[in-house]
């Protein structure tokens, strides 16, 4: 890692607040276990939401813009850093980006209509915020390849904005429509992160050669998810939508392919990331087929792409950041593993137990979500010490 602070007064920061990655990371995995909790609670009809948003499309806007929104903030602003040596968010500017996306959190969950407004200003702060600090950096020491970041999270923004205007004039299918954006726009960050990465970590944990792109096969693979979150707004597009889903489905299947996941089998760390990429991209080609076969649900084969293409990955890729970045070893506790399975066992389930058990099937929701629970509150407890603590190494970050 660079050294590009200076590390007397880094060492006065409380270690929370000394990279994105710290708040963002522990504050997501947290987020993520009491909102699913919650989501239960709100199926079993156990509680109702203060807010008075419907459930269902709460609980999709806050595992997208909440919790997949703070994570991926927190790896592009630790990211950044590295990318363009220039320092990277943090002390009481860091805090005060957590506090806002927090307070967001509470306010979709706690504010009632008279005061969207305030849940308006919240929500739409974070993000932008977040924009303007990338942009600054990137722009700064001319790395255009990584630029694209920065109108990725204003679209994002727009799309949180589009979903609260609807969600204030009781418009449900425009706030649906800008979440099933924003979920194919966090396919798209998910496989372009995904492909610089993987191959890479592949490289170094297994110490084979690094598998190289084919442009072609990158463009496929991305173009597509890009363009589904631009189409879901058209009507009567089913035809061209089953057809993007599909291409993109099978593009980043040989993607994942031609990474060799069977050589990272020994390591969790890596087996984790190929796994849940696979059956995020298994969930996309199922999903195109749902929108044609009425025997295959569209919206069972989305949640195997988003469990375990967004919830697998995301954790595989935090326990490995986290450990990186903490100057430990790259070698995670033995219950991480019983993490990665969980988060995979939590999409298996949410795709299968709908079909072998349709009328208990708010026990199946209820199986999917305690496995996914048990995944992020492992992670909690095994990396919630070393995100509060400083580096091992002393060094900034």
């Amino acid at each position: 890692m660079l050294q590009i602070t200076d590390n007397i007064k880094e060492q006065q920061l409380l270690p929370l607040f000394r990279l994105a990655f710290r708040p963002f990371f522990l504050a997501g995995a947290v987020f993520s276990l009491v909102s699913m909790l919650v989501w239960g609670l709100l199926l079993s009809a156990k509680i109702t939401l203060p807010s008075l948003l419907p459930a269902s499309l709460w609980h999709a806007h806050e595992m997208l813009f909440g919790f997949a929104g703070a994570i991926i903030l927190g790896f592009l602003l630790t990211a950044v850093q590295n990318w363009t040596g220039y320092p990277g968010l943090k002390g009481k500017k860091l805090a005060a980006l957590l506090f806002l996306w927090l307070a967001g959190r509470i306010a979709m969950f706690a504010l009632p209509p008279p005061f969207y407004w305030l849940t308006f200003i919240l929500e739409l702060s974070w993000m932008p915020l977040a924009a303007l600090v990338l942009g600054k950096a990137v722009i700064h020491a001319k790395q255009w390849r990584n630029l694209f970041f920065v109108p990725l999270l204003l679209l994002m923004s727009i799309l949180n904005a589009v979903s609260l205007y609807g969600f204030l004039h009781y418009d449900y299918i425009l706030s649906q429509h800008a979440i099933w954006s924003m979920l194919f726009l966090v396919f798209f960050i998910i496989a372009a992160m995904g492909g610089r990465v993987i191959p890479f970590f592949t490289s170094k944990g297994t110490g084979t050669e690094k598998v190289q792109p084919h442009n072609y096969l990158e463009y496929l693979a991305l173009a597509p998810l890009l363009l589904l979150a631009i189409f879901i707004w058209l009507p009567n597009l089913s035809v061209i939508s089953a057809a993007l889903a599909l291409l993109a489905g099978v593009a980043n299947l040989i993607r994942v392919l031609r990474w060799k996941p069977l050589i990272t089998l020994s390591v969790p760390l890596l087996w984790s990331l190929h796994f849940s990429y696979l059956l995020l991209s298994l969930g996309l080609v199922f999903y195109s087929l749902g929108l044609f076969i009425p025997t295959i649900n569209a919206t069972t084969m989305i949640h195997l792409a988003a469990i375990a293409g967004i919830g697998g990955i995301i954790l595989a890729m935090i326990s490995r950041v986290s450990l990186g970045h903490t100057g430990r070893p790259l070698n995670p506790s033995k219950w991480m593993n019983i993490a990665f399975f969980a988060t995979i066992i939590s999409a298996l389930v949410r795709l299968i137990f709908p079909y072998l058990m349709p009328d208990l099937i708010l026990m199946a929701y209820w199986i999917s979500i305690l496995f996914w629970c048990c995944a992020f509150v492992l992670f909690v407890l095994f990396y919630a010490k070393m995100l509060l603590s400083a580096r091992t190494d002393q060094r900034p970050g």
